[in-house]
């Protein structure tokens, strides 16, 4: 398989979060049911089948697809079915939120002008 000039060393990702939990490639083989050689080849390779990557995320609970996207340049696109949904969702609530703020203000105004009368 020819690895790309942009990939990301996805052994490497996988055996620093290894590190950064303290937990053993007899261990992690286990949670996986591989034997533990076959982890310390996932860490060495350059590239990891998904649906391994996937189980390793589970048995870790770690989303190494979320770091994968984080490397990936921002202006990619990405598919989020409910994105146009929350986003209205969120301009409405928004401008709610502002004219809640503009009667709060002018209650304010009031209180503050019927305080200074008496």
């Amino acid at each position: 398989m020819k690895i790309g000039l942009n990939n990301i060393h996805t052994g490497k990702m996988l055996g620093a979060v290894i590190k950064q939990q303290h937990i053993s490639h007899p261990e992690l083989a286990k949670l996986i049911d591989r034997i533990p050689l076959s982890v310390k080849q996932y860490t060495v390779k350059k590239t990891l089948q998904t649906g391994v990557m996937i189980e390793i995320c589970y048995a870790l609970k770690h989303n190494f697809l979320a770091d994968l996207a984080d490397k990936l340049p921002q202006e990619f696109t990405r598919n989020q079915p409910n994105a146009d949904a929350l986003l209205k969702e969120k301009e409405a609530l928004i401008e709610q939120l502002q004219e809640e703020n503009k009667v709060l203000k002018i209650r304010n105004e009031v209180l503050m002008e019927v305080h200074r009368k008496s």
